[in-house]
């Protein structure tokens, strides 16, 4: 019993010390305005027309730019905090005055080049 609490007790640090040190971006869409998503310049694999992650991200300043299916609208581009090691969802909403984007843990809504 006691090498077994002594093997936990230097699993933890050791978990700890391997973690990778990322965040991520989580953004959906209604099924109706597929989109896909462009980070720094670079097209971001999609995971369906009404979803995307932005995986292995620093912690800072992110420039989003969302891009929409056969160019049904112009593209939309935000600036996004990105936290340490941890994550933020966004929901794209259209609106009568255009796209913005819902974050889901603040509950606020992030207007096209707006920064949140």
């Amino acid at each position: 019993m006691r090498l077994l609490l002594i093997v936990f007790c230097l699993f933890i640090p050791l978990a700890h010390a391997f973690a990778q040190p990322f965040s991520f971006i989580y953004f959906q869409g209604d099924k109706q305005v597929p989109f896909y998503v462009k980070l720094e310049g670079v097209m971001i694999p999609r995971y369906g027309g009404n979803h995307s992650i932005v995986s292995e991200l620093s912690a800072g300043k992110a420039h989003i730019e969302i891009l929409f299916e056969q160019n049904k609208f112009p593209s939309q581009k935000f600036t996004v905090n990105v936290p340490e090691n941890g994550f933020r969802g966004f929901m794209l909403h259209q609106g009568i005055d255009g796209f913005t984007l819902y974050d889901l843990q603040q509950k606020k809504y992030l207007p096209a080049s707006g920064e949140l």
